[in-house]
């Protein structure tokens, strides 16, 4: 059962608290035309030209009646300090300064007597002087390093000590005695014979005279050499002497052959240059002993035999 809202029981028969009034009607619904709002007047705008604009009113000082008074100025301003220079035509000229004088010269000394002009021989010497410290400055720089090379070079490669050996003799050179012959021969390689070269054949045979002979049995450098002091080198072909020291034999002769090529105008004429190792090797002797023994010696490789034709 539906209670009120005061916990009443409604009558059956009665209106129930949330029905409409009896005098409302049941179908609300509204079939006419809507009215029309009333219409709102749009804001007024001033229409330009129709107002007058507000003017300037003096408040103080009163001003004073018309008629009384001509003078209507009013107070200046007082001055400002700037830095602001006047127009270049406003400003006032420069004092005009006065040029400097020339210092009066000093009165001549009627002692001392006047320069006197430097002679042609002076100034000819002055220029032979420049002239020949310029000429010594570069012959000091392009003969030094020159001079230092050669030295450098005259050191690690000294000049030659020859040995002048006869035709048929024998020379001696580091407990070793050389014997050499020279004679001509066909190309080895097989070409033709040409006209203007010439092959020779050297024999070298080396004796051991004594045991430092014997441990000094390294290769030797043989080359041809003519009267004017031209060269060509010799190849070596054939070697029996041994490569260890302890078979090298004191009093055994060992042989070796070389070839070469010459002008053949110099066939005929062309004499050994033999220059013997400096290489010695001893017996048992340790490499570091003998890496030692390399540095430490001061024999040189400068002494040649030239064996004659």
């Amino acid at each position: 059962m539906t209670e009120t809202p005061r916990g009443e029981t409604p009558q059956r028969n009665g209106r129930d608290w949330f029905a409409p009034p009896a005098e409302q009607p049941t179908d609300i619904t509204y079939a006419g035309s809507l009215p029309r709002p009333a219409p709102i007047a749009p804001p007024s705008v001033p229409i330009p030209g129709t107002l007058a604009s507000p003017g300037d009113v003096r408040v103080w000082p009163p001003p004073e009646p018309e008629g009384e008074g001509e003078d209507r100025s009013t107070q200046p301003f007082p001055a400002l300090r700037t830095n602001r220079q006047p127009p270049p035509a406003a400003r006032p000229a420069p004092p005009a300064v006065p040029a400097p004088t020339a210092p009066a010269a000093p009165p001549a000394d009627p002692v001392a007597p006047p320069p006197a002009a430097e002679a042609p021989p002076a100034r000819k010497k002055r220029t032979g002087l420049l002239i020949g410290g310029t000429v010594l400055s570069v012959v000091l720089a392009v003969g030094a390093p020159t001079w230092f090379g050669y030295g450098v070079y005259q050191y690690g490669r000294p000049s030659d000590v020859v040995h002048v050996v006869q035709p048929g003799q024998a020379g001696v050179l580091q407990h070793v005695s050389w014997r050499v012959s020279v004679e001509k021969i066909k190309d080895p390689t097989g070409k033709p014979d040409t006209s203007d070269r010439q092959w020779l054949k050297v024999v070298a045979t080396r004796t051991a005279l004594d045991g430092e002979g014997a441990i000094r049995h390294g290769a030797p450098q043989i080359t041809f050499t003519d009267r004017a002091g031209r060269t060509w080198q010799a190849e070596p072909m054939k070697d029996e002497t041994p490569p260890d020291a302890k078979e090298n034999k004191v009093g055994t002769p060992y042989r070796m052959e070389l070839v070469g090529v010459v002008p053949r105008s110099a066939a005929d004429e062309a004499e050994v240059l033999l220059r013997p190792s400096t290489y010695r090797d001893v017996p048992d002797q340790s490499a570091a002993d003998a890496v030692d023994a390399a540095f430490s010696s001061t024999e040189r490789a400068d002494q040649v035999l030239r064996f004659r034709r």
